[in-house]
């Protein structure tokens, strides 16, 4: 590890104070879990370190002005404890369970799960079928962008150098909408994602798809939403059987997206069971099964 200069500020005001004024050379740490690895490796070489860790401002789960907000420095423990999460938002629940083991699950945070920008990532590919959006915060002022556009590709992200993550927020789900998540992993627990499925479904008065959003993890370089995936349900009747006579086209659009890849043989098989759990906690939710 190449030495360097640790700053831990207590406010988020001073943390980009800080970025502003380090941004030629410096790296953020949250929980730690991803950048100690790479300052350990020397994959980083900053000359600062920020730590992050002490804002507690930045640790919140609330719904307020018909958005769900969940700040920075939230962990995946904090959402799998919290009482609003497991009932109002049950795939990102799923989401965080899976996270990791809990020593992981304990320091790892939202915010930095989604800058890290991993094709593996967790919480990024749930977010997306949220309809999320991040904010951004530096000395310059706010900014909010939706993750779809701040998603570049692998361990890249919009973020810029002076710039702190300190929310992620989406809708809140409505009594007609509902979000499935699926993580298909090489063991059951300490899993990075092989293969994740998340899908979001708004309902008509006589139970059809209105509305919908389909999500495929770790195929692409980030979170893919698929437009041919989503004309397909739109209109269809949720029902069970209806609902399972898409999942062939689910292995058509991962062999559409990854053709050449050797994992492709067991994801183009994979999704179709991720995505029928998918069906299964939506119509689970909408009290249809």
């Amino acid at each position: 590890m190449k030495p360097f200069t640790y700053h831990a500020p207590t406010t988020v005001a001073e943390a980009v104070e800080m970025l502003d004024k380090y941004q030629s050379s410096c790296a953020v740490v949250a929980g730690g879990t991803d950048v100690v690895i790479e300052l350990n490796e020397r994959h980083k070489t900053p000359e600062h370190v920020i730590s992050i860790s002490k804002l507690d401002e930045l640790r919140y789960v609330k719904e307020e002005d018909g958005m769900v907000k969940i700040g920075a420095l939230t962990t995946f423990n904090d959402l799998e404890n919290n009482p609003y999460v497991k009932e109002k938002l049950p795939a990102l629940y799923e989401t965080a369970i899976h996270v990791g083991s809990p020593q992981i699950r304990n320091l790892g945070t939202i915010g930095g799960n989604v800058v890290n920008a991993s094709v593996a990532g967790d919480s990024p590919t749930t977010l997306v079928t949220l309809g999320a959006s991040v904010v951004l915060r530096s000395a310059k002022g706010e900014r909010i962008m939706t993750i779809e556009d701040f998603n570049k590709g692998p361990g890249n992200c919009a973020i810029r150098p002076d710039e702190l993550m300190v929310e992620a927020r989406f809708p809140v789900i409505g009594p007609d909408e509902a979000v499935g998540y699926f993580k298909i992993g090489k063991r059951k627990s300490l899993a990075i994602v092989v293969l994740a499925v998340s899908i979001y479904v708004k309902r008509t008065a006589d139970n059809k798809v209105e509305d919908c959003r389909v999500v495929l993890g770790a195929v692409s370089k980030h979170p893919m939403r698929s437009p041919e995936l989503e004309e397909l349900l739109k209109g269809k009747s949720l029902e069970a059987g209806v609902l399972y006579d898409t999942l062939p086209a689910f292995t058509d659009a991962v062999q559409a997206a990854i053709p050449t890849r050797p994992s492709v043989v067991y994801k183009r098989e994979g999704v179709r069971g991720a995505a029928r759990r998918c069906y299964d906690q939506i119509l689970s939710q909408l009290g249809l099964a």
